[in-house]
């Protein structure tokens, strides 16, 4: 059973800097939406851990990650564990992908 949701380090910064350049773009309100949103989302992963597909980019890394799109913006990256989800980083989807795998192989 999952109890608890983590935040790495990565995931709190990303999320940060996606945060302020809502804010300087679109304005608090478009970003008070899109916060609720991803709370929405994360708060769905404790009854349904499996919630999220595969993350494609990340097959055959140490560990199954999971994703979740938000508003075809961003995608959270998680990972199960035995009583947790790990929310590993919350990724700009307009990046190139291989960055992703490059950094997950830090």
């Amino acid at each position: 059973m999952i109890e608890c949701i983590h935040w790495s380090i990565q995931a709190e910064n990303s999320y940060g800097h996606i945060i302020d350049y809502m804010t300087d773009e679109f304005g608090a309100t478009r970003t008070h939406r899109y916060i609720e949103k991803v709370h929405k989302e994360i708060d769905k992963l404790l009854k349904h851990p499996q919630l999220g597909p595969i993350e494609p980019w990340l097959e055959g890394s140490r560990y199954e990650f999971r994703q979740l799109v938000i508003e075809h913006l961003t995608k959270i990256i998680y990972r199960v564990t035995d009583n947790s989800i790990e929310i590993a980083d919350v990724w700009d989807v307009r990046k190139n992908p291989k960055e992703l795998v490059a950094h997950f192989k830090e």
